[in-house]
């Protein structure tokens, strides 16, 4: 019975697919028709106006397998998202079969529902302008002046949303993120990252006790978007009214509901996730001042880790349904993996200034420890392979391999490269933040440069040198040329010519503490043995 409703579910579907995807199936004029995809609806943008349809699917926490219910849930999408815009969300319409075709709003029996939009121009979200540099200069005003009138005067409050932001909801919400990432432990998330979520999440939850039950008390806790990050975000026009955010949660209330901070969290992680964490801070202080709300600071990098967390274990879950052998599957691992190491690093942080020297030679998977290292740290990273190309004026996904000591490798470049990196290094660590550098550091020069800068400025230094079994490592870089985003252009022929001059093993070199890692094995895996070893302290 199972198979036959899901063979129903696909034909229906099929049939929507095919017959809204014709101009003539909308009652105005279109000359075409987009359509996007999500694993809840199907999206058709046709002209002026967009129709969204959700999927008859059961996922545990929605439920659309009935025509009644898929209904029921366009009308809350639309109820829901009024709140937070003007003009946008304009209904729920009708699929009709005529007997021909499938069409919007005809006539004929009832076959869907759709929500009918008014069409936004996507670039105008928060994302597209900032990746284009043209945030308008009153947006975040703009943007927190609408989210506390939101929180102040539209978003719901009351004993039935109440329930939402207690501590025994909120760990309900943290405890089945953990459980539901933990098949991903050793794979894409290291297993003390996992433990340090779950442990640092329940002491705070303790610790703070008081705090979370007077916010319940004091009325913070809201029904709010549940949903707020960059490409949901509008500017159609300058000012409060101007800002336009869409897509809430509408099929679960535990989701959408909660502390005002954990959906302002969902924003700034968001924005942290983008490499704009000043921006965050700056949206932070605003809504920190403008609601009048001084434990919003802390509450927010609370529940950053909840929202970071999540959006890992999405991504982890669409890491499922993607072969391994295509290219989409390479994207959404590293996503995965981006939010999981940014979750860490609301988590813990360097007990003082430290160089990390992230070293050995090539294709041992240095680089791909470093990027996982810094972003788990919350540090800077100066990779070699970038500033060697900056310097020669080269793109850093170029590729134009050439011999070992050619090119891009002659001597002069690499003692420009290796100056540079260490001038970004001395720049980080005298203003007091740490530092991840990914190089080979073969030669024993640029080790001893690195551990005086350290020592200079007060800081603890660690060589991280990571050693490979050649197979892999030849596997490795023979690959290397297809990987999208690739800068490095080392070969195998350059691993041999480093491996002659320099033995498969660094030496040691005085007053530089040597930890060593075997990287054939996933980088989840090796990064746990780093993180382990270094001195850490915990920022909640």
């Amino acid at each position: 019975m199972v198979v036959d409703i899901e063979e129903r579910n696909r034909e229906h579907l099929a049939r929507i697919l095919a017959d809204l995807s014709r101009p003539d199936a909308y009652p105005y004029p279109v000359d075409h028709v987009d359509i996007e995809e999500t694993h809840i609806s199907l999206v058709f943008l046709a002209g002026d106006y967009v129709f969204k349809i959700k999927k008859p699917v059961d996922l545990g926490f929605l439920n659309f397998t009935t025509l009644e219910r898929r209904r029921l849930f366009c009308e809350e999408e639309v109820r829901l998202n009024r709140r937070l815009t003007h003009g946008v969300y304009l209904g729920v319409v009708p699929i009709t079969d005529t007997g021909l075709q499938l069409r919007v709003d005809g006539k004929g029996p009832v076959v869907e529902y759709a929500v009918k939009m008014r069409r936004l121009h996507q670039e105008q979200t928060f994302l597209r302008l900032l990746e284009r540099n043209a945030l308008p200069a009153d947006a975040l005003e703009s943007l927190t002046l609408r989210l506390t009138q939101f929180y102040r005067q539209d978003a719901t409050r009351g004993p039935d949303v109440d329930r939402w932001g207690t501590r025994d909801a909120i760990w309900t919400n943290i405890a089945e993120n953990v459980a539901q990432t933990r098949p991903y432990v050793g794979s894409i998330i290291a297993p003390v990252q996992l433990e340090w979520i779950e442990r640092v999440s329940r002491d705070v939850l303790d610790r703070e006790a008081a705090a979370f039950d007077q916010r319940v008390a004091n009325g913070w806790i809201r029904e709010g978007h549940g949903d707020l990050h960059l490409a949901h975000i509008f500017f159609e026009r300058p000012g409060p009214d101007g800002v336009q955010i869409v897509d809430c949660v509408e099929f679960n209330p535990r989701l959408r509901c909660g502390d005002v901070a954990a959906d302002i969290a969902f924003l700034a992680m968001d924005l942290d996730h983008h490499q704009q964490p000043y921006l965050a801070a700056q949206v932070v202080a605003l809504l920190t001042e403008q609601l009048a709300d001084p434990d919003l600071p802390w509450l927010v990098h609370f529940y950053s880790i909840y929202r970071a967390h999540v959006r890992a274990k999405v991504a982890c879950f669409r890491s499922d349904d993607i072969a391994p052998e295509l290219p989409e599957a390479l994207a959404v691992r590293t996503e995965a993996e981006r939010y999981i190491d940014l979750a860490t690093s609301y988590v813990i942080e360097p007990a003082r200034p430290m160089l990390l020297l992230v070293g050995g030679l090539s294709g041992t998977g240095k680089s791909a420890l470093a990027r996982r290292l810094a972003r788990s740290l919350g540090t800077t990273l100066a990779s070699s392979d970038l500033v060697r190309k900056q310097l020669a004026g080269r793109s850093p996904t170029s590729y134009a391999p050439v011999p070992y000591g050619a090119g891009i490798y002659t001597e002069q470049l690499t003692t420009q490269t290796y100056e540079t990196l260490l001038n970004q290094a001395a720049q980080a660590l005298l203003s007091g933040h740490s530092v991840v550098l990914d190089a080979t550091f073969l030669d024993a020069t640029w080790r001893e440069r690195a551990r005086d800068l350290a020592q200079n400025a007060g800081a603890d230094v660690l060589l991280i040198e990571c050693q490979c079994p050649e197979p892999v490592v030849q596997q490795r870089l023979q690959a290397r040329p297809q990987e999208p985003g690739q800068i490095s252009e080392a070969t195998w022929a350059i691993y041999q010519e480093q491996r002659r001059r320099y033995g498969p093993v660094m030496k040691q070199t005085a007053g530089l503490p040597h930890l060593v890692v075997t990287t054939d094995r996933p980088t989840a895996q090796v990064l746990d043995d780093v993180l382990r070893a270094l001195p850490l302290r915990r920022r909640l």
